[in-house]
């Protein structure tokens, strides 16, 4: 990596499930504490950037759909010659997208900048939780669906996991549109932006805001399943009501109709 670092301007190195041995190879060349590194092991995500001399650690999670909302991290450490993204297999898609998309644009542009690169990587992954964001639409109009023909605890337990799944969603976005603020704002170190860089981070910003107002609007959604899910109970305990007070009266007719017979 030090002779291409010669050679190139800059380089990426890109890490699918790093073994413990290129975990030790990236700290050595980082000087990323070792602490650091075992939280990154162990998946934690950083509220916040950490520096470690002439580079600085981030991440950012990957959401993806499955039985249930699954989020997965992404960890970018940059310096101002070297970008290290570190991934798992589940979090590989927006990384393999933004390689696709410097690949299309090389022909036009040879002179890329890192920080595009890092900006690519971000703008590309708020792409794809936009595509959870969308499928938890879905879901919510099946659970409203669900309240309407057949309120029960089922629907309303579902409606309390879908909200906590929602909540943490939000407070991973949240963090991530704070540190793309302090990417724009230059407060992060190790990282220059450049003009195409800056249009780049710019749409990632303007993503992260719509999935939290999706997010926010979706939360207010699940309020309406329960009130709706209320609704339909109540609904139900009034017709089953009806039914008592017609076979109440009923009876009452055939035991006066009795008693006048036996008269």
């Amino acid at each position: 990596m030090k002779k291409l670092g010669e050679k190139f301007d800059w380089l990426w190195v890109d890490c699918l499930e790093p073994s413990p041995e290129e975990f030790n190879i990236i700290s050595h060349f980082t000087n990323i504490e070792p602490k650091f590194l075992e939280d990154v092991k162990s998946g934690k995500i950083f509220s916040h950037h950490r520096k470690f001399d002439s580079y600085t650690l981030i991440s950012i999670s990957f959401a993806a759909m499955q039985k249930e909302l699954k989020t997965y991290p992404i960890y970018i450490i940059v310096g101002q010659k070297m970008l290290f993204t570190l991934r798992t297999k589940e979090s590989s898609t927006p990384i393999e997208y933004a390689i696709q998309a410097l690949k299309d644009s090389l022909p036009e542009d040879e002179n890329l900048e890192l920080s595009f690169v890092l900006c690519e990587v971000l703008r590309e992954n708020t792409n794809r939780n936009l595509d959870v964001v969308m499928a938890l639409r879905e879901i919510i109009e099946k659970l409203e669906e669900k309240a309407m023909a057949k309120p029960s605890k089922t629907v309303m337990n579902e409606v309390f996991t879908l909200k906590k799944q929602i909540a943490k969603f939000y407070r991973l976005l949240w963090d991530e549109q704070q540190m793309l603020g302090s990417l724009k704002n230059g407060t992060i170190p190790n990282v220059k932006l450049c003009d195409k860089s800056v249009s780049s981070l710019e749409d990632t910003m303007n993503n992260v805001s719509r999935e939290l107002e999706f997010l926010t609007s979706y939360d207010s959604a699940l309020d309406g399943v329960l009130r709706l899910q209320d609704l339909s109970m109540i609904h139900r305990v009034e017709k089953t009501l009806i039914y008592l007070t017609i076979i109440t009266v009923i009876m009452n007719l055939f035991l006066i109709l009795l008693s006048i017979l036996k008269g």
